[in-house]
């Protein structure tokens, strides 16, 4: 997912608004509010982008109160880890599984508020129900779990919420054998929340690739005419090779991951998918999870991260495509191109982030 991440009150700025951050008292579990005309204002603004049309297919539609709770999260998450992204998305991931967003005063088991936390475990009723508070509690213990950043997203909710739900046995749980499958479901809606709150859009794409044109004929989206996958290239590598090549002349959408339309890291979960390698819907994380390789060391079906045109912040990638040899790299570039390939040259022309082999584990 491409994303750029911006302090809360600088976004909001940016698109002409004011809006007060939240602040965490954490020993008292004080909170400032912020209001539902807010983050209405938020939602109005940002209907005049074109890819807050792309965040509203990903997420759903949210009510003003909705959003302001969502508002909240965000806030009280990067208040509490140094603005680290996964965490805000991980709170709204398990607010939207647990509660829709809503601050639910009765849910099962004695289970209330945004996260569905149960007293006194986790504070008092009231506490519990003021949603800067809930976020706060979930973040505490997230960021206490051991680990927390290396395991899926879905898992490291699970860990701090132990949802019965949650576990892979579970009759509960829409994605059968997956460990917090209950979450997983709603990630996608989680990262179109996280955008439509910080603002994080961009008229060219959401997060597109750099410009510059395709690489071969439009006619066949850039591949040039013979091409073939290189001998010697790896089984699991040809797979995703294959399978990205499949998808030229697909749309570019950003949140999406198939079947026919991708972003940049949807494409790239998917083809590696395929090869049985799973990869997170996110560039930022997809640097981390395998091996990184020097430019004299890339081989076909490796990873190619750059800054796009939007990258998330100073040296994280913001766009990532498959290097399929030959001086090559096929991504899901904009709404323009959509699944195309282009030159080396070309798509490294705004930097060079990582190369990173997802068939290795890191080093």
């Amino acid at each position: 997912m491409e994303k750029k991440l911006l302090p809360l009150g600088a976004a909001v700025a940016a698109a002409g608004l004011v809006l007060g951050l939240v602040v965490l008292a954490a020993a008292s579990g004080s909170s400032s509010a912020v209001s539902a005309a807010s983050a209405d204002a938020i939602l109005t603004a940002l209907d005049q982008s074109m890819c807050q049309s792309a965040a509203a297919g990903a997420s759903g539609s949210w009510s003003a109160p909705e959003m302001s709770n969502a508002v909240k999260i965000v806030s009280v998450s990067d208040t509490l880890s140094g603005e680290n992204p996964r965490v805000a998305q991980i709170a709204l991931m398990t607010a939207i599984t647990e509660s829709g967003l809503n601050d639910d005063p009765g849910g099962m088991g004695g289970a209330v508020g945004l996260f569905q936390q149960t007293p006194p475990a986790w504070g008092t009723d009231s506490q519990i129900l003021d949603p800067a508070y809930a976020a706060g509690a979930f973040v505490k213990r997230l960021l206490a779990v051991r680990g927390w950043e290396k395991l899926p997203l879905w898992q490291a909710a699970q860990a701090v919420q132990a949802s019965g739900a949650g576990e892979p046995s579970s009759p509960l749980n829409p994605l059968p054998g997956q460990l917090g499958g209950n979450y997983e479901v709603n990630w996608s809606k989680a990262l179109g929340v996280y955008s439509a709150v910080t603002g994080v859009f961009t008229a060219s794409g959401c997060g597109a690739g750099p410009t510059g044109g395709v690489a071969g004929p439009a006619g066949r989206h850039g591949l040039p005419v013979g091409y073939q996958v290189p001998a010697g290239t790896p089984n699991k590598a040809k797979t995703a090779i294959d399978y990205a090549i499949s998808k030229l002349g697909d749309a570019y959408v950003w949140a999406a991951a198939g079947p026919n339309q991708f972003d940049c890291s949807g494409l790239t979960m998917a083809a590696w998918a395929k090869a049985g390698v799973t990869l997170v819907h996110y560039t930022v994380t997809q640097e981390q999870e395998g091996r990184k390789v020097p430019a004299s060391q890339i081989a076909p079906g490796d990873l190619v991260l750059v800054p796009g045109s939007d990258p998330p912040g100073p040296g994280l990638p913001g766009h990532v495509g498959i290097y399929l040899g030959d001086s090559l790299v096929l991504s899901a570039i904009d709404q323009q191109y959509g699944v195309a390939v282009q030159s080396w040259k070309t798509f490294t022309s705004g930097g060079l982030d990582a190369i990173v082999d997802p068939s290795r584990p890191p080093a």
